[in-house]
């Protein structure tokens, strides 16, 4: 019979993924609205798609303002634009100005260059 030999065995080496947390989405404890914003970014552009969520109390309109770095808003979807460029501010339309107390409405928006991070100012009209 041929001599039998086991093989060595090793462990793989553990490694943790990084993760990063994603932001804070609970809405406001009190009365007002919160803005999130989720952008996908390419070489030369963005989209960004905003949620906008009621604080504890139905809001009856709402502008959201965002800081873009180093991009220009080309065009939008479920909100009025108010400017381009720098600081941009974005207002609810007639359909979604009204928020239920904890809902949300979402609108969106594309550019070029840079996009905004993933908070934004929110206030009630």
């Amino acid at each position: 019979t041929p001599p039998t030999t086991t093989p060595p065995t090793t462990t793989p080496p553990t490694t943790t993924p990084p993760t990063t947390p994603p932001p804070n989405t609970t809405p406001p404890a009190g009365d007002g609205c919160y803005a999130s914003i989720a952008v996908n970014q390419w070489a030369g552009g963005f989209t960004a798609s905003v949620t906008v969520t009621a604080g504890k109390s139905d809001i009856n309109g709402w502008t959201v303002t965002v800081a873009l770095p180093g991009g220009a808003v080309t065009s939008a979807w479920n909100a009025q634009v108010s400017g381009t460029s720098g600081t941009v501010g974005f207002t609810n339309v007639s359909y979604n100005g009204r928020v239920l107390g904890r809902q949300s409405t979402t609108f969106g928006f594309q550019g070029t260059g840079t996009g905004p991070g993933v908070l934004a100012d929110c206030v009630t009209s």
